[in-house]
């Protein structure tokens, strides 16, 4: 683990999605769209299908890049993400339980994953423990491997209640 991120060194620290990655999946979202305009003037309609598909992967890859549009802030008091320029707002480490990693059915990708009672609907939080074991999920594992920001997030988590217990 990075120690660098940790919380003795850093009152604060921002996490941002990996460049290196959103850039390979912005060229794999290219070759979708040229592989669609391909078929397309062979007039194979599903090319359109691959157009459509690959350009909205890249539109959503490039803003994923732009300043301030993505990352992961962990505080003493807590956390706060941003997905798409939309903010969490600050969720406090009382709040969650600790932080683990699921993995993901059908795209076998893992997930930071973790147990939030906070504003979400009853329903929602119901429906996503019983299929992915936690309440929320983080959108993204910032730069890092999932269990690396896991482990991370609980470091953050149990400094922050060892010095205010009662959080």
């Amino acid at each position: 683990m990075n120690p660098a991120v940790l919380p003795e060194r850093q009152s604060s620290v921002v996490l941002r999605p990996s460049k290196r990655k959103m850039i390979l999946l912005m060229l794999v979202c290219l070759t979708f769209v040229a592989g669609g305009i391909y078929l397309v003037q062979e007039v194979l309609p599903g090319g359109w299908f691959a157009v459509l598909f690959g350009g909205v992967g890249l539109v959503v890859f490039v803003i994923q890049i732009i300043p301030g549009a993505s990352y992961l802030q962990l505080k003493r008091d807590g956390f706060e993400f941003c997905s798409f320029f939309r903010k969490s707002g600050l969720i406090r480490w009382g709040q969650v339980s600790e932080f683990g990693v699921w993995l993901v059915p059908l795209s076998r990708t893992e997930i930071v994953v973790f147990d939030y009672e906070g504003l979400s609907k009853r329903v929602f939080r119901d429906v996503n423990r019983r299929l992915m074991g936690a309440s929320d999920g983080l959108p993204d594992s910032y730069g890092l491997k999932p269990q690396e920001l896991a482990d991370v997030m609980n470091a953050w988590r149990a400094h922050a209640l060892q010095d205010r217990p009662g959080e």
